[in-house]
């Protein structure tokens, strides 16, 4: 997988300040039709879902774990040329030109096997499917963004409890984040369909989504509408190859418990 702007679709892009039309190519992407709602970040679990941006002006999607700490995508803080990009904030409750609330980041975890396994080469960044698996970050915040907004609880269990849990919810996720058509907004495609746990923890969708919802939780929802987080999204293949892919999230198994560490960790700790 190469990251760049054209190959990835949930690659890192500029912030947008208004909605942008879509493209040919996006329209591709999605699964038949685009089946995104307009969504409100002002109620659970949606108003702890919030948008990351870098020195760069870069951006993602992530979402408050704890009160301090927001879980996305580790491709997020990489540049075009595989260093890594400064993070500057996380936005909570972005609706238009308003939000709820912002803080600056000061700490950020990115797995080290990730950034030792990207291949570096003049035409751009390559992550190769032995590291794509570890595509995850931690980020923690000056301010407990979560106590006010709330936090969603991660999937704690093993593949084989997931794969009970997707087959009680008949693989049914609904996935949500700020994407490159209108990053202002909050995009959700709810009862999306999860298609496979791989053996490698990454867990493949057909969830509509575009350019920068890298990041973005993927929920499984109870019948009481309480949410869960069991995966992040990753990756997207380009559109020359949608009917052959589905997109790509990691799998909570796969990085529940270096999240917990970080979470009980105070000190910085960054993969630099």
């Amino acid at each position: 997988m190469k990251l760049t702007r054209l190959l990835l679709c949930l690659v890192l892009i500029p912030a947008l300040s208004h909605a942008a039309p879509l493209s040919r190519e996006h329209k591709i992407l999605f699964f038949g039709k685009d089946d995104r709602v307009l969504t409100k970040p002002n109620k659970m679990p949606w108003q702890a879902v919030g948008q990351l941006e870098t020195r760069s002006q870069n951006i993602c999607t992530g979402t408050l774990v704890a009160p301090d700490v927001v879980l996305t995508a580790g491709h997020c803080f990489l540049d075009d040329k595989g260093r890594m990009d400064k993070a500057i904030s996380f936005t909570v409750g972005l609706w238009g030109n308003e939000y709820e609330e912002q803080s600056r980041i000061t700490d950020v975890y990115v797995d080290k096997a990730f950034l030792k396994g990207l291949i570096r080469r003049k035409d751009g960044v390559y992550i190769p499917p032995a590291i794509a698996p570890r595509d995850f970050a931690f980020v923690r915040l000056a301010k407990a963004l979560g106590v006010q907004q709330g936090v969603i609880p991660v999937f704690a269990g093993n593949s084989a409890q997931l794969k009970q849990l997707l087959d009680e919810r008949k693989w049914t996720i609904t996935q949500g984040g700020y994407p490159v058509d209108d990053q202002r907004h909050l995009r959700v495609h709810n009862h999306c369909q999860a298609t496979a746990l791989r053996a490698d923890g990454r867990l493949t969708h057909r969830c509509d989504t575009l350019e920068g919802n890298s990041g973005s939780p993927i929920f499984a929802i109870d019948g009481q509408g309480r949410a869960t987080i069991v995966a992040v999204q990753s990756s997207a293949p380009p559109a020359s190859r949608r009917k052959l892919e589905d997109n790509m999230s990691v799998s909570a198994p796969v990085f529940s418990q270096a999240l917990r560490d970080f979470i009980a960790r105070k000190t910085p700790q960054s993969a630099k």
